[in-house]
This record gives structure tokens, C-alpha cells and sequence, in this order.
């Protein structure tokens, strides 16, 4: 699971985006997976629609809950073939 992603908005034009964060992260997960397998990456985040849309065009789906109306965190996932490897 991924604890928290993050991209300091304070700085003026960052160029970091999040498909550099995950290329990032699938790196470091490619390796753990050799090392211990697994198949899913998850990640929780805000309850934004702008948010959740970012993380949907990097491959990521929503899990969807029975009570999201009182949810402030969404949970998110995407296979791990699907972006490492």
C-alpha cells in the first residue's frame, strides 16, 4: 500500500508530475515484488473528483463503498503487471 504521494505546490512551476512520482514508486515496488511478490498496489486519497480523475488517467480504479457519502478517504488500486515489469 502507499502511504501518502505528495508534490510541494509551493514551489513555482514544479515540474514534478505524478508520472514521474509513480515511475518513481514502480521502480521501487518492481524490486519488492522479485524480492516478496504481491499483484495489487493500493493507495488512499482525498475524496476530490479531481483527484480521483488524476489517479483513473495514471490506471488506477476506484473501489467503490457502501457508505461514500460519509467517506473522506477513497481507496484506489491498480495491478501491479499493469505498471511494472
Amino acid at each position: 500500500m502507499i502511504g501518502q504521494l505528495g508534490k510541494n505546490t509551493s514551489i513555482a512551476q514544479n515540474p514534478i508530475t505524478l508520472e514521474i512520482i509513480l515511475e518513481e514508486i514502480y521502480a521501487v515496488i518492481s524490486e519488492a515484488r522479485n524480492l516478496i511478490g504481491g499483484r495489487i498496489i493500493i493507495l488512499e486519497c482525498e475524496d476530490s473528483p479531481q483527484l480521483i480523475q488524476l489517479y483513473e488517467r495514471n490506471g488506477f480504479s476506484l473501489i467503490q463503498t457502501a457508505d461514500e457519502a460519509q467517506a473522506e478517504l477513497r481507496t484506489m488500486y491498480i495491478h501491479v503487471a499493469e505498471c511494472v515489469d
